[in-house]
């Protein structure tokens, strides 16, 4: 039975070959890469663009956040699940590898970037891939015994609404020390952010554990990184420019994994 409904009425949406369609009539064509653009008519959020998810394609590729996919991994290999929802799941950096670990469960992912959800989907072949919002994410109540965020945007009430009773949210943070030197090296002042409250309404936290090592990145990767972080629409030209001078940097990578149930 399809998880998936209507982003316009609401109402189930069944495949007919390569066509979703509820009952309703609306109806949304699967992609030749296997994605469905669920985002909703009149929607014209783009998420990431093809410059940012090359970026991010780059530096996952260069295994220097492996370490937090295997800590992922880990966590979810303590929970009993026959679905999971990847919400915000990029390129499919993560997905692909929970897909591999976990061959039994059904595992599906979401991206407001059609760009990135076409990666996913060319990459994640047994993965159901849409383009959403994960503000209004096109799938029934009680859909997923467990939800991933990896830095992604904290939907909570979205979350708790197609979890299951008891299922599980695994979320991954950056740490306070998280990309120090990164901006340090861009910014002529920062300002270090305490970790904010563990706290989620309508969850109970039931672990977390913390990874923090070392990278040392050339000046590719070091743009290629920021390129993924939240600060770089927000950065001019000239700061952005500094990384163009750094041959090498030592990088502080710092996460924390929590593991929520839903209450």
């Amino acid at each position: 039975m399809s998880v998936y409904i209507c982003p316009v009425c609401g109402k189930p949406l069944v495949r007919e070959e390569n066509t979703m369609r509820c009952e309703n009539r609306h109806s949304y064509d699967i992609s030749a890469k296997g994605y469905v653009n669920l985002l909703g008519p009149g929607k014209s959020v783009r998420g990431d663009d093809a410059d940012m998810v090359a970026a991010r394609r780059r530096f996952l590729n260069s295994g220097n956040y492996d370490a937090l996919r295997n800590g992922i991994c880990e966590v979810l290999k303590k929970i009993e699940f026959e679905t999971l929802l990847d919400a915000g799941c990029g390129e499919g950096y993560y997905t692909k590898r929970i897909c591999d670990e976990f061959e039994k469960a059904e595992i599906y992912g979401l991206d407001i970037s059609k760009t990135a959800a076409e990666k996913a989907s060319s990459l994640c072949k047994t993965a159901h891939i849409c383009v959403a919002s994960a503000y209004r994410m096109p799938y029934s109540e009680h859909s997923f015994d467990c939800v991933l965020n990896v830095f992604s945007p904290l939907a909570a009430d979205e979350y708790k609404r197609v979890l299951k009773k008891d299922g599980h949210l695994v979320m991954a943070a950056p740490l306070p020390e998280h990309l120090a030197e990164l901006k340090q090296a861009v910014y002529d002042s920062v300002n270090v952010k305490e970790m904010k409250d563990t706290k989620i309404q309508g969850f109970k936290l039931v672990s977390e554990d913390s990874t923090v090592y070392r990278m040392r990145l050339e000046t590719q990767l070091l743009k290629d990184l920021f390129t993924m972080t939240p600060y770089y629409h927000k950065t001019s030209y000239e700061d952005k420019a500094k990384l163009d001078g750094i041959g090498m940097l030592d990088v502080t990578a710092a996460f924390m994994i929590f593991d929520y149930i839903r209450i």
